[in-house]
């Protein structure tokens, strides 16, 4: 007995430092501290800024941060508590982060704040409480509003468009989105938001459905579909073009690396410089001029997430 109380924890010893080796060799733990998937990014002063996601094993709190001109990653005050899937944006002057889930068997926050960093205190406060608990959805900024656009409450899939107005604390319920889905992208241009691919009961584990909302409008319209439907995946608009790259397909268990570019003048599909890392659940680092970033994710799809998240940052063009 004495010998087996001692060759067993040497044998996990050695399983978890083979573990560690393993990640190390494929790149894992690269640049942010605590690798993460299940996230997304805000972008303030030439910063991007990471809060919260799937850490190896656990749900993070942890805040970091990417200085693009300093090429380093910094830490920032941690987020009240420990949420993955948590949807962020910025208004120019702080960060927000709202909704999420707060263990790994997807447990909604059902304390649904929406929050708010102040980068000079150094701190997050609580400003609002969401019209219900949400998570796996977008939040984007526009004209002094947050939009939150369609997720989960519960174990439904939401086609809610919510807009919140920073100055005056209020929600309002906008028109729907004709595709309720959850884990899809979105990129913003001017006052058109582009909602991509994504997961529904209805239509699966990779929708291929894009839509257009007009902000301005207050409406839908419905683009071509995209070659490749994914969810967990991350999209972009530059010069008139609509980026799609990365994400996963649940029913083939695979990740899936390419790089799709609508022309949204032609409305033509053509295809880009896959990912050189395939990922899912990454964050979005773009400041609608310079570089987009990449952000973390999981190395493997599914369940096989929470130990192959990545620290790693990629850059798509």
């Amino acid at each position: 007995m004495k010998k087996l109380l001692v060759i067993v924890p040497a044998i996990l010893a050695l399983l978890a430092g083979g573990f560690f080796l393993f990640r190390e060799a494929a790149g894992w733990n690269d640049g942010m501290e605590h690798p993460r998937s299940e996230i997304h990014a805000a972008t303030l002063d030439g910063k991007i800024y990471v809060a919260g996601g799937i850490g190896l094993f656990r749900v993070l709190d942890s805040c970091e941060v990417y200085d693009t001109a300093k090429k380093r990653w910094q830490s920032c005050a941690p987020l009240p508590r420990a949420l993955h899937h948590a949807a962020m944006a910025s208004d120019g002057k702080r960060i927000y982060a709202s909704g999420g889930y707060v263990a790994l068997p997807f447990e909604q926050d059902h304390e649904a704040g929406l929050f708010a960093y102040d980068v000079a205190r150094g701190k997050w406060s609580e400003i609002a409480k969401l019209p219900h608990p949400i998570g796996q959805h977008i939040m984007a900024y526009h004209s002094g509003r947050l939009y939150l656009v369609g997720g989960q409450s519960g174990t439904q899939d939401l086609a809610r468009v919510w807009s919140y107005e920073i100055a005056g604390g209020e929600w309002k319920n906008l028109a729907a989105m004709p595709t309720p889905r959850h884990s899809h992208a979105y990129a913003l241009d001017g006052d058109k938001l582009y909602i991509t691919g994504g997961r529904s009961a209805k239509l699966g584990s990779e929708i291929d459905v894009v839509e257009l909302y007009d902000i301005a409008a207050n409406s839908w319209e419905t683009l071509p579909d995209m070659p490749v439907g994914r969810g967990g995946h991350g999209a972009f608009v530059r010069d008139g073009r609509l980026h799609v790259f990365g994400g996963e397909s649940l029913s083939e268990g695979k990740l899936l690396p390419g790089h799709d570019i609508l022309d949204l003048e032609t409305l033509r599909w053509s295809a880009g410089k896959p990912m050189p890392q395939p990922r899912h659940g990454f964050a979005v680092g773009d400041d609608g001029a310079g570089e987009v970033h990449v952000i973390g994710g999981g190395a493997h799809v599914g369940i096989r997430t929470i130990y192959s998240v990545t620290g790693t940052l990629q850059k798509i063009r």
